[in-house]
């Protein structure tokens, strides 16, 4: 029974991991073409809203975690979602090495990087 316990533990988490599921929603391409800031929903499963995320990566890379830049949900149902039925938000480079993030009011925030692979992220709120 005590060997049983942890291996059925084992095999419980390993089960759960890759349950999330990346779906692109956008992408925009650095000016120098190096880069790109991909905006993604994020599902994990009918329990949870689906989040939107966004990752910097390199131009021909597409998600395979979680955002590296930003992550929100919705607040359950409290901010503005977009058609890819996460919050909204929008991407925007403003140089070669700078990034504006624009979100919806009421996101509830769990993610927001200053910076990420050198690039500057500025944000900015939409709505009230």
């Amino acid at each position: 029974m005590k060997v049983c316990l942890p291996l059925l533990a084992l095999l419980t988490c390993t089960g759960c991991s890759g349950t999330c599921q990346n779906t692109v929603a956008s992408s925009s391409l650095s000016p120098k073409g190096n880069l790109a800031a991909v905006l993604f929903r994020r599902d994990c499963g009918a329990t949870i809203g689906f989040s939107t995320q966004i990752s910097i990566l390199r131009s021909d890379d597409k998600p395979t975690g979680g955002g590296n830049a930003f992550i929100a949900d919705d607040d359950h149902g409290a901010a503005r979602v977009g058609s890819w039925e996460g919050p909204w938000a929008d991407v925007k480079w403003v140089a070669p090495d700078h990034l504006l993030i624009r979100y919806a009011a009421k996101s509830r925030l769990f993610q927001r990087s200053d910076s990420v692979s050198g690039v500057r992220i500025t944000y900015q709120v939409v709505g009230s």
